[in-house]
């Protein structure tokens, strides 16, 4: 898929088609329906059936798109999992309803013209199959594409069924990791190269935890590498339909030899226009008593005669001359001296280098043995048969002497035997049916594992488990590219070895420093795990074992079942326990410090079985309950097992917020522990200073409040007038939101004094307003009239002076501010004796000699109050009358001319 450099994106798209663009949907489909089609070819038995999926795959996405669900981002990897699910359940549809799929071996490969056809299938398994072991190479051969069975080739091998069967299933997973190893030829790309050796293990499931942790989050990060992934999901799917071709279309090694021997009528590819895999498999089988190559060609030829010719098919043409399976033995190889069928030994002394000469070669005069004709219940894939005498343990060994009577009326009796009748024969125990191979289980139900063996005495049954093979024996070391293995027709120089973790590594046959059988990996590493791992489980000895409540620690641990009796010991294959388990935190999402209107970012992991999840965030103000996150900044992504919530333009009022995140799969859900957001910012004023008026002596504050994150230091600053300068107040300084300043015995000399406070942390600073101190000689005037009580000077509504009730005279209504005048503060006009024996007035202040006047503020005692203008004339209650005016009036020392000045 090539976008164009100036073509929208797949998430816009994406975007675009949940919001109605069917013109979007119709770009995804142009750049992705050859990559679906392809996946639907490889899965499906049919090209026809391919198209049908294609289309109601991409029907399906659009209607989850316009749900709102569906993908975000990588729209390929989403889609072509739908194309997988879709062939697969029409596949299994099709079995259950009886109808056939297309039984052409043709349908399963893409068309000869395909990309896919031209670049890899069938040379990648071809070379794949090359790189193995001689032996590996001979075992495959005779049981894959000759059909036949562990149990005939047994004698011509020189081993036991048993051990015929297990190498056979280390040849084949040996083919499969070689064939994931050759996937992976291609250059990678730098930051990939520690992760892309390990690709083929991951797929095949045989990375450690902690490596398939590192592989997942690298997945969920590299496009590059998620295509890789894909790539060979579908190739390991489809190994048994591309195995056949790849052995028997012209090629070099065993394969070519094949085909070259099938005749004239199997040319280029002629013969798979002939034959399918049902159909090959029992022509083999027919022909197997001829032996080794020429059998298969026979089988080839025989097959492509009797499916384009009209004849009876059970007279076929004579079959090839018998020739040997094997190939030369190598020129360092001993002779094999010793017999073809030595007695059967226990499986855990064959594993280990045989004193007598490696039966890698039958003699020369041995031919092969000759394979039962019928079929085998099960093919040799599922379940590897086991060493088994051709005729059933419960007959006898000889042929009867007599036949029985035809059609009995009823039951006869018995006639005495003239010799006792032969006990039973001794057989070793064999496997008649293994364990399920991979049991699925929901964590804490209950999981059951049963099988059956024979042999005769009664074998004792022992359960036994191990854990995965961690690490990588003797594995490429991290960051290395594996090499690719080469393989000449004699055999291979270099071998492509499974490790114990399923990851494949390069080496020199020549640089082996001792030899080792062919069916044993150079450091003596397999694909189950040694037998040095495996425990017995105690008290479990029959045929079933019971796993109660398997929890997560369990997921993927082998069991297996070891037999024995007095003629030996064999082990069953390894049922392999997938547990499904809700979604674990294994990553929690840790708290995080931004600055106002920066980005936040939080992310949280989690491992589940199955790992697909549902994840949601939620947020929770402080003392408040969780809730979704606010739309307008919070924006989350997830990647596989890991997801992203991203908050940008943070506030100040998200500090101290709490996230988290939820997972959620088929089993059940897991929530991560909260995080906390914390938002710095620089201090903001959130309560100015006010000015302040007080008198002489007084003690006045100072408070302003600002908030900021980190808190906050202050400190006051002062200025004679709102011309400054400014200068630090003395010990006014502390941290906090809160500022105060306190002054105490204010003099006359602090008046119009201006302060302010200076918030600063590590973000800014900032000022508050100035805020004024007025210091002021403030308070009423007081006159005892005798009977009618103490007055107070007072301003009517005609702004007279006069006396009236103390009650409505403001405390501080006459300010002396020592400059000789009286001032009404309430307008801050001046009292004004304009004329003798006349009422005094209020004037605006004029510092003209009528407005001064001589008396003591500082004191409190009754005092007359004397006019500087007017000489002998003193302030008077006109006529003591309780609400008379204020007149000017010679000084009498009458009581009406006794005035107090109280200051609050």
């Amino acid at each position: 898929m090539t976008i164009p450099a100036d073509g929208a994106s797949d998430e816009q798209l994406i975007a675009r088609t949940r919001e109605g663009d069917m013109g979007a949907y119709d770009e995804l489909y142009r750049r992705h329906v050859d990559d679906a089609s392809k996946v639907a070819r490889i899965v499906t038995n049919n090209s026809d059936e391919a198209q049908d999926v294609v289309a109601e795959a991409f029907t399906r996405v659009l209607m989850r798109l316009r749900e709102g669900g569906g993908p975000d981002l990588d729209f390929a990897p989403y889609l072509k999992t739908v194309v997988r699910r879709l062939a697969i359940d029409r596949h299994r549809s099709s079995q259950r309803d009886g109808s056939q799929t297309d039984p052409s071996i043709l349908d399963i490969l893409p068309t000869a013209d395909d990309a896919m056809a031209r670049s890899t299938d069938r040379q990648l398994v071809r070379h794949a199959f090359e790189t193995l072991p001689e032996r590996w190479q001979q075992v495959l051969w005779h049981t894959e594409i000759e059909g036949r069975s562990p149990a005939s080739l047994a004698p011509a091998l020189g081993s036991s069924a048993n051990a015929v069967a297990a190498l056979a299933y280390r040849a084949r997973e040996g083919l499969r990791q070689a064939y994931l190893a050759v996937n992976l030829s291609a250059e990678v790309q730098p930051e990939c190269r520690p992760y892309a050796p390990k690709i083929a293990s991951y797929v095949r499931g045989t990375l450690s935890a902690h490596d398939t942790r590192e592989m997942s989050a690298h997945l969920a990060t590299c496009a590059h590498c998620r295509e890789r992934r894909d790539e060979l999901l579908l190739l390991v799917s489809d190994m048994r339909g591309i195995l056949w071709p790849a052995l028997l279309l012209p090629a070099s090694g065993v394969a070519a030899g094949a085909v070259a021997a099938a005749g004239a009528g199997a040319t280029g590819g002629g013969v798979l226009a002939f034959l399918s895999p049902a159909s090959w498999g029992k022509q083999a089988r027919q022909f197997a008593a001829a032996g080794g190559v020429a059998a298969a060609a026979a089988a080839i030829a025989v097959a492509a005669w009797a499916l384009t010719s009209n004849d009876d098919p059970a007279d076929p043409p004579a079959a090839a001359p018998s020739a040997s399976a094997e190939s030369d033995p190598p020129a360092d190889d001993p002779p094999d001296d010793e017999p073809a069928d030595p007695p059967q030994a226990p499986p855990e002394q064959e594993e280990q280098p045989p004193a007598e000469p490696p039966a890698d070669e039958p003699p020369a005069d041995q031919p092969i043995a000759d394979p039962p004709e019928e079929e085998p219940d099960e093919p040799a894939e599922e379940e590897p048969p086991v060493d088994q005498p051709e005729v059933e343990p419960s007959q006898p060994s000889e042929t009867p002497t007599s036949e029985p009577t035809e059609e009995p009326t009823e039951e006869p009796t018995p006639e005495p035997t003239p010799e006792p009748t032969q006990p039973p024969a001794e057989a070793p125990p064999t496997i008649d049916r293994q364990p399920p191979p991979n049991p699925v289980v929901v964590a804490g139900e209950d999981v059951t594992l049963t099988v059956a063996v024979s042999g005769n005495p009664p074998p004792e049954l022992q359960w036994q488990y191990a854990d995965p093979p961690t690490g990588s024996s003797g594995g490429q070391p991290a960051g290395e590219q594996p090499q690719t293995a080469t393989a000449e027709t004699s055999g291979p120089s270099f071998l492509i070895v499974p490790t114990s973790s399923g990851t494949p590594y390069v080496q020199s046959a020549d640089d082996r420093a001792d030899e080792v059988p062919a069916d044993e990996t150079p450091d003596g590493s397999q694909d189950v795990p040694p037998e040095e791992d495996w425990v017995d489980v105690a008290g479990a000895t029959t045929d079933t074992l019971v796993i109660e409540a398997p929890d997560r620690d369990i997921d993927g641990r082998l069991y297996r079942v070891k037999a024995t009796n007095p003629l030996g010991t064999i082990t069953t294959e390894p049922a392999v326990i997938t547990v499904q388990y809700p979604p674990a935190i294994e990553e929690q999402p840790q708290s995080v410090t931004v600055v106002e209107g920066g980005t936040a970012v939080f992310e949280a992991t989690a491992v589940a079985n199955p790992d697909a999840m549902t994840i949601t965030w939620q947020a929770r103000p402080p003392g408040g309950e969780w809730r979704s996150p606010d739309t307008t900044l919070a924006t989350s992504r997830q990647e596989g097992v890991t997801s992203t919530l991203k908050l940008t333009g943070v506030g100040s009022e998200r500090d101290g917020y709490q996230y988290r995140a939820v997972f959620t799969n088929e089993v059940g859900e897991a929530t991560s522990e909260p995080a906390t957001l914390t938002v710095h910012w620089q201090p903001e004023i959130t309560e100015q200073p006010e000015s302040v008026e007080a008198g002489p002596g007084d003690d006045v504050e100072f408070t302003a409040s600002a908030s900021a994150n980190p808190e906050a230091t202050w400190a006051w600053e002062s200025a004679p007038s709102a011309d400054g300068p400014w200068t630090p107040v003395p010990d006014a300084t502390g941290t906090g939101p809160d500022a105060t300043l306190t002054r105490t015995g204010v003099t006359l000399d602090d008046d119009h004094t201006r302060y302010r406070a200076v918030f600063t942390n590590e973000l800014g600073s900032v000022t508050t307003d100035a805020a004024t101190l007025e210091v002021v000689r403030a308070g009423r005037f007081e006159v005892d009239l005798g009977e009618h009580g103490t007055r107070c000077i007072v301003v009517d509504g005609a702004d007279v002076p006069r006396a009236g009730d103390c009650a409505d005279a403001p405390s501080r209504g006459w300010e002396v501010p020592g400059d000789g005048t009286i001032v009404w503060r309430e307008t801050g006009e001046c009292l004004d004796g304009v004329a003798p024996i006349e009422a005094v007035v209020l004037a605006p202040c004029d510092d003209g000699d009528s407005q001064q006047w001589n008396l003591d503020p500082e004191t409190s005692a009754a005092q007359p109050i004397k006019s500087v203008k007017y000489h002998a004339f003193v302030l008077d209650i006109e006529q003591v009358a309780p609400d008379g005016r204020v007149i000017l009036f010679p000084s009498h020392n009458g009581i009406n001319q006794q005035f107090r000045y109280i200051q609050p």
